[in-house]
């Protein structure tokens, strides 16, 4: 097994002063969800292993979250290892497995380095990163196992809708009912101000997984906290045992932070919305003041977008001082070619900065705009 070098790393290993890179909400910080219950709790915390599946009062939390039971739930090493079990657990060698570019590197990634076929279905920007659902079912062949969307899409918080789910659902068990539809929904949460939450689909048919984590919506990657849900409970035993046969457990003390952050969940929420339409409002007036240089699509959630350069004003030359301009300038964007995109559109994460600090990033986005 090997997996493919990409810049995303720098992500974890390189923090420029002005980074818009990052997609995550603001990060939180512990004081926001301490009391003393909590306290006199950690105190008395046993460091012992976890189990397989998970810790039971965090299963039973995000079950009430989604309506499903806990026995459907698997706690896992946040959203990206729920689909590196999902993959481990369903295919076999010579499997194919089928997912949209752009998209998350590591799901990409693992599916080739762990001995699977890939086979990606190219979404434009032009079309809005729209599904064309027949587009996809010429790709799906008997040897299809799995099926990964990602709603809303990284990079740029676009979605698929529920009627184009439960289409996609209904076809594969009509013509493949031995592949499985995976939707990421780690977005899914991270809406705008009084914005609706886009509807989860656990629970929504049978042949359907999800996954998703406590990583961008609540502001707390480095808990490292997803689950895996499925209706099927021996697949989710299955997958409490390839968990155990790579990483044993999750970290109880993760799953006990875990628990409490959900518990204070509408505070969380509600701070970051707030602080969300903020950011998304000043990056809609930031798009169209310079509208001559970029264009986007708006996202429907995530605190994050897509920009386009404009090729009337950049050619592969200015793409590239536009990149050199902004690393000299302390400012840190996320290239398209992290996400199997071109260099020409870069994710610009709007919700992880403070408002402040993010005006001073975009105004310094745009003299690096109009200087190339």
């Amino acid at each position: 097994m090997k997996f493919p070098s990409n810049d995303i790393i720098s992500l974890l290993d390189e923090r420029l002063e002005f980074n818009v890179a990052e997609s995550t909400n603001k990060d939180l910080i512990l004081k926001e969800i301490w009391d003393d219950e909590f306290s006199k709790a950690l105190m008395n915390l046993k460091l012992d292993y976890g189990t397989s599946q998970g810790n039971k009062p965090l299963r039973e939390k995000i079950g009430e979250k989604l309506k499903v039971t806990s026995n459907q739930i698997a706690i896992t090493n946040g959203s990206a290892f729920g689909i590196f079990l999902a993959m481990l657990c369903l295919c076999e060698k010579n499997d194919e497995v089928l997912t949209v570019q752009p998209n998350f590197p590591p799901t990409m990634d693992l599916i080739e380095s762990l001995g699977f076929k890939r086979v990606l279905v190219k979404l434009s920007f032009e079309e809005e990163y729209r599904m064309d659902i027949d587009r996809l079912f010429s790709q799906v062949t008997d040897k299809t196992k799995l099926i990964i969307l990602v709603s809303p899409l990284n990079p740029t918080g676009t979605i698929h809708t529920k009627t184009e789910i439960v289409e996609i659902s209904e076809r594969l068990n009509n013509q493949y009912p031995n592949c499985k539809l995976l939707i990421d929904e780690t977005y899914r949460e991270a809406t705008y101000g009084d914005n609706d939450v886009i509807p989860t689909c656990a629970g929504l048919r049978d042949n359907i997984i999800t996954v998703s984590s406590l990583s961008k919506c609540h502001g707390t990657p480095g808990l490292r906290i997803g689950w895996l849900y499925s209706s099927d409970e021996q697949f989710i035993q299955q997958v409490g045992i390839a968990k155990m046969n790579t990483v044993i457990s999750n970290s109880v003390l993760d799953e006990f932070v875990a628990l409490q952050v959900l518990k204070k969940e509408d505070e969380i929420f509600k701070s970051r919305r707030i602080h969300s339409i903020a950011g998304l409002e000043l990056t809609k007036k930031w798009v169209e003041q310079n509208k001559e240089f970029i264009s986007w699509i708006e996202p429907k959630a995530g605190a994050l977008c897509c920009i386009k350069l404009k090729e009337d004003k950049f050619d592969k030359d200015h793409i590239e001082a536009f990149y050199s301009s902004c690393k000299a300038m302390g400012i840190q964007i996320a290239n398209g070619e992290w996400f199997g995109e071109s260099r020409r559109y870069f994710r610009l994460g709007f919700g992880y900065l403070e408002i402040e600090k993010l005006s001073i990033t975009l105004n310094k986005l745009s003299e690096v705009l109009r200087k190339e």
